[in-house]
């Protein structure tokens, strides 16, 4: 987020932009008259040049894993993969975060300028801040792998049944096209009365006829301006993160799961470097994109300072469940914390593995009762005054 701050000195009002996710803790100069949040649609347009894809962010950190394991310093592990670079936006990127090293300057400023899986920025400021390169890298490694791997899947899950669907979809206009309207004027001469699946279908025609591209302009409309608050209005972005946290069935559970595994595989990172657990727990909440679940992280950060106990404070915030709470408990008693945070970190990768496949085998089932279920209402739509019509000819 980009804000322009307006502040008085020596009698003069002066200005500055500054580019930060967190304006609280950046420097700010003193007699502040206004702050503003400038327009980020030219830096969101330049990011989409520079955007980079998991697959070669996958391969980048695989190979500088393997060769900071092999006791190379980070800088030269950097400097190894520039020269062997051949993309230019992957050498620039590398060129980026080795320049951030040697400057010691913010590198999730830096890497702003470029469009990447948010996971990359947030474990190499953890990189920078706790200095452990090796451990940090290689989880981010697997971490990115795993990422590439889930969304290659759920796109293989996906296609067959997008496929199907839009199939069907342009099935349907062709039926309310060239089909539909003859039946719509049969049925209409005569005086019998429509059953509801008719009329609705109709009714569905006449949308499709006379208002196909208003809907999709609305639908547009709604989704431009769903994702321009969600990226300038904090409340209205909370509300959003809660609602995916906690309220869309299975989906919400997999993405908490997810969240959480990545939140605790950071937390095993910094409890091994030989941070305190309240320092850990706070460095890991860099991970957290999802204001909802930030907010609640926060507030257990909050609870340790005022000396109330780990179990409790975890428990406070209700967002895990009986399994996590004891084994943080059984941690805490027998001062071994950095043990089972390793254990939950296991049981959250299980958890997601899970419910990630069952969520990939009931796709395609899904899809298929909801086009069984359109088809079948065409039919019966068409088919029962039909039927009507044969029984009163009879009579």
């Amino acid at each position: 987020m980009k804000y322009k701050i307006k502040y008085q000195e020596k009698g003069e009002i002066k200005s500055i932009s500054i580019e930060t996710n967190n304006l609280e803790s950046e420097i700010l100069p003193k007699n502040i008259i206004d702050i503003k949040k400038s327009s980020s649609f030219f830096n969101s347009q330049i990011k989409l040049f520079n955007h980079i894809k998991d697959k070669d962010l996958k391969n980048i950190f695989y190979e500088l894993s393997l060769m900071l394991q092999s006791n190379i310093l980070l800088d030269e592990a950097l400097g190894i993969l520039i020269k062997n670079q051949k993309k230019k936006l992957l050498k620039e990127f590398l060129q980026t975060i080795q320049n951030s090293y040697i400057n010691s300057v913010d590198i999730y400023k830096s890497l702003n300028k470029f469009k990447i899986n948010s996971l990359v920025k947030s474990f190499f400021q953890l990189t920078q801040d706790s200095g452990n390169s090796i451990e940090n890298i290689k989880s981010l490694s697997i971490i990115i792998n795993e990422d590439y791997e889930i969304k290659r899947e759920f796109i293989k899950s996906m296609i067959y049944p997008i496929i199907l669907f839009v199939t069907f979809f342009f099935s349907l206009l062709g039926i309310f096209k060239f089909v539909v309207p003859k039946f719509e004027f049969m049925f209409k001469q005569s005086s019998m009365d429509l059953p509801l699946a008719t009329s609705v279908l109709f009714f569905v025609k006449d949308l499709f006829e006379n208002y196909l591209y208003l809907l999709f302009g609305i639908v547009f409309i709604i989704s431009f301006l769903i994702i321009y608050s969600y990226k300038n209005i904090e409340k209205f972005r909370y509300f959003l993160d809660f609602i995916l946290a906690k309220k869309i069935p299975f989906i919400s559970t997999i993405y908490r799961l997810k969240v959480f595994y990545s939140y605790f595989v950071v937390v095993d990172i910094l409890l091994t470097s030989k941070y305190e657990f309240n320092e850990s727990i706070s460095k890991a909440k860099v991970l957290l994109n999802n204001k909802y679940l930030l907010v609640r992280i926060t507030q257990i950060e909050n609870l340790l300072k005022n000396g109330k106990t780990i179990h409790f404070a975890f428990a406070q915030v209700k967002l895990f469940d009986d399994i996590t709470l004891n084994l943080i408990r059984t941690g805490e008693v027998t001062n071994s914390l950095d043990i089972t945070i390793s254990e939950i970190k296991k049981i959250y990768k299980k958890r997601f593995d899970e419910k990630l496949k069952l969520f990939s085998q009931m796709i395609e089932p899904m899809f298929f009762l909801i086009i069984t279920s359109l088809i079948v209402w065409i039919i019966l739509a068409i088919f029962v005054p039909i039927w009507n019509m044969g029984d009163m000819l009879k009579i």
